[in-house]
């Protein structure tokens, strides 16, 4: 396991947590003492494959989309454990930008929502407190939509 790469202070809100899977995963990185999200931690927490990777950040699918949605991806930021958008480049919000829209493309996607969690997750209705964002894509021409609902604060 890597040596710990992350503050002494709750990394974890499992009040935010949705799904048995993500808390069964939330309680095995408390007990290693590990960010889930880290570089060194994600392939070991989670169980969606990488999907594309930059110098800044990682793509993959959540591993618990939001009930209606048709695309649910993650984009974390690897090259350290960072809680705060003030922590990082503008060559990795350009990175960001340009693997959103790789992503957009490769799916076809007409429209969708950006989620940027960032600081205290008490705050912005995480669970994992490392700056990450969310590309979350609606089921509009589905039979049976839904509107995607979630907790952003």
């Amino acid at each position: 396991m890597a040596e710990k790469s992350v503050p002494d202070k709750p990394l974890l809100n499992f009040s935010h947590a949705r799904t048995k899977e993500q808390i069964t995963v939330m309680r095995k990185a408390v007990d290693d003492g590990v960010c889930p999200f880290c570089r060194e931690s994600i392939e070991s927490y989670h169980p969606k494959p990488i999907i594309r990777e930059g110098k800044h950040w990682l793509v993959t699918e959540n591993m618990s989309p939001y009930k209606g949605a048709r695309f649910h991806f993650l984009f974390i930021y690897t090259p350290s454990h960072v809680e705060s958008m003030s922590e990082i480049s503008s060559e990795a919000f350009t990175e960001l930008y340009y693997l959103l829209n790789q992503v957009r493309n490769d799916n076809r996607i007409k429209g969708g929502t950006l989620i940027l969690r960032f600081g205290d997750n008490k705050y912005n209705g995480g669970s994992v407190s490392h700056l990450h964002a969310q590309l979350v894509v609606g089921d509009a021409d589905s039979p049976d939509y839904e509107p995607v609902r979630t907790k952003v604060g």
